[in-house]
């Protein structure tokens, strides 16, 4: 076993061995050839009956698995949500302080040392389990996060999202000498050159890399914040998208001390999110509790923030959360459609808020569990937020309303036989419809979830890089001059 150098010292994150028996995670030992030397643990829920997510969770140096599940609140999630979590856990045998090797070359190419073990790992749970091949997503702290970014950079073609807590760029150190440097936040490039780095591990790949989600303490002294923006540079380089920020919540959940930034790329879709979490060290954010959008454990690198579970917004932008229940209404609507009713489940002493679309306006029932609505004339997410009389915070439901509107040039909305689904290739197929021009693209379930959209164009085909599962489907697409939208079913 060679030789791997003592580093993030600076990370310890105390063990308690009394956890391990707390932790919900089981070890698999045997899953490939494991040339990285890692160990692998998993969290299995019960009660999946199909196709489910896959999240890989990588822990912080001095911390192992059973640790890290503890204080992330992962297993949580997955038992409420019914998804699977895989914990990869370094040996000392490896490095010392139990870092994940970020930093070393022969860890950190495609099919190399300790990303090819986590990749196998992925590979035995798709083997051995039904997962969602367009929900496979990467996680973890500070090391971990940037193993989690090594990841994304080196299998783009596996994973669909990944968040990193507190870590850093791909390539950010080549060394052990180097990585000091990148952690005090010295190594600066351009958004070019950052994405540069990824794509020299994949020449010809072609179609979307991963989205991807960032959180870090203004106050982090051990991976200092400027990694965030080299962070957002690489990842709105790969995903064409600029580095002025489209959106900007402030105060996020009532918290004031988090800021929110959206980066959306050329098809206006989002695909860089950034919280930044003013007053926080080096950590992970949680927000302990039994409510449903609260979780974790704190810690010494897991520190408690009022509404916010940095593990909740992370599941939340990977999209699998499920509907704690289903909206009534109509999910296809012409344009400045009035009177419009949405109703749920009602439940004694609850309150609701819900959100609508831009342009339309809720005319009757907020705080309800019915409300009407006079559209305008944009799609989007009708959403209704529970807060019981127990004052917990519920999911959030949501159904995606697809309105029938026109351009500044003219309107045309496709029927059904111009656009449809071939699952010969995989592929929609658009009669009729320009799409060298192609400007944005939504793919939408029955219940309002939105679909991953990787797909590149060939001719009159939009080819997907995943599979649609059977069942009703939504799809809006525009280019310069005119919106479409047509609906269909996979079988």
């Amino acid at each position: 076993m060679r030789l791997k150098l003592i580093l993030f010292i600076m990370l310890s994150l105390g063990i308690n061995s009394g956890m391990f028996a707390q932790s919900g995670i089981t070890q698999v030992n045997s899953f490939g050839t494991n040339p990285g030397n890692l160990n692998m643990y998993t969290h299995i829920p019960n009660g999946i009956s199909s196709a489910a997510p896959l999240v890989i969770a990588m822990h912080g140096c001095t911390q192992n698995a059973s640790t890290y599940a503890i204080q992330s609140g992962w297993n949580k999630l997955a038992d409420r949500h019914k998804f699977y979590v895989v914990y990869p856990e370094q040996l000392s045998a490896n490095n010392s302080s139990l870092c994940f090797n970020w930093f070393d070359t022969m860890d950190v190419n495609k099919n190399q040392g300790e990303a090819l073990s986590v990749k196998q790992m992925v590979d035995y749970m798709t083997s051995h389990y039904a997962i969602d091949a367009s929900k496979i997503m990467v996680t973890g702290l500070s090391a971990g996060g940037a193993m989690t970014v090594v990841m994304l950079a080196t299998y783009p073609q596996t994973f669909n999202k990944g968040a990193v807590m507190a870590g850093l760029p791909y390539k950010a150190a080549t060394s052990s000498f180097a990585s000091i440097s990148a952690m005090n936040g010295s190594i600066i490039k351009s958004a070019q050159q950052w994405g540069d780095l990824v794509r020299m591990q994949n020449p010809g790949y072609t179609n979307p890399y991963p989205h991807l989600a960032i959180f870090h303490g203004t106050l982090d002294y051990t991976v200092n914040i400027n990694n965030a923006t080299e962070l957002i540079k690489q990842w709105t380089n790969l995903n064409n998208a600029d580095q002025t920020a489209d959106s900007t919540i402030n105060s996020f959940q009532g918290n004031a001390a988090i800021v929110k930034t959206v980066y959306n790329d050329n098809l206006n879709n989002p695909v860089v999110y950034y919280y930044k979490i003013t007053g926080m060290g080096h950590a992970i954010a949680v927000d302990t509790g039994s409510c449903p959008r609260k979780g974790g454990a704190t810690g010494t690198y897991a520190t408690k923030e009022n509404n916010f579970h940095s593990t909740y917004w992370a599941a939340d932008f990977f999209g699998i959360l499920t509907n704690p229940y289903s909206i009534n209404g109509a999910i296809s609507l012409s344009a400045n459609s009035s009177n419009i009713v949405y109703i749920i489940p009602n439940v004694a002493g609850s309150s609701f808020v819900w959100t609508v679309p831009d342009g339309a306006i809720i005319v009757s029932g907020q705080g309800t569990n019915t409300i009407t609505v006079n559209f305008g004339t944009t799609s989007g997410n009708i959403t209704v937020t529970e807060t019981t009389t127990g004052n917990c915070v519920n999911d959030i439901a949501k159904l995606f309303v697809t309105i029938t509107t026109q351009t500044s040039i003219k309107s045309n909305t496709s029927k059904d036989s111009n656009i449809y689904f071939s699952k010969n290739d995989n592929s929609i197929i658009t009669n009729g419809i320009d799409l060298k021009e192609l400007k944005t693209l939504k793919i939408y379930s029955v219940n309002g979830q939105e679909i991953n959209q990787n797909y590149s164009v060939q001719g009159n085909k939009i080819i997907l890089s995943f599979t649609l599962k059977t069942g009703f489907y939504i799809i809006t697409l525009s280019n310069s001059e005119e919106v479409y939208s047509a609906k269909f079913i996979v079988l």
